[in-house]
């Protein structure tokens, strides 16, 4: 079942470069997820999977950071 799941995934992988979509393919800025996922932006900035968990984490320790080195 690996082996054919692998294969897919392969076979995706061609079939996205032969479409010039491959630079599309991404995987998800948050270190903590890994999720791979296709940026269908118009203008190919996504940076998560999904804005409401990993971007909405990611945006909330930049403003907390933010915050913090503008007190001290």
């Amino acid at each position: 079942m690996r082996a054919g799941l692998l294969a897919l995934a392969d076979l995706e992988l061609l079939l996205a470069r032969a479409a010039g979509v491959l630079a599309r393919l991404k995987v998800c800025a948050n270190p903590d997820c890994g999720a791979a996922f296709f940026d269908a932006s118009k203008n190919s900035s996504r940076r998560w999977h999904d804005v409401k968990t990993c971007g909405n984490t990611a945006n909330l320790r930049a403003s907390r950071e933010r915050r913090r080195v503008a007190t001290a």
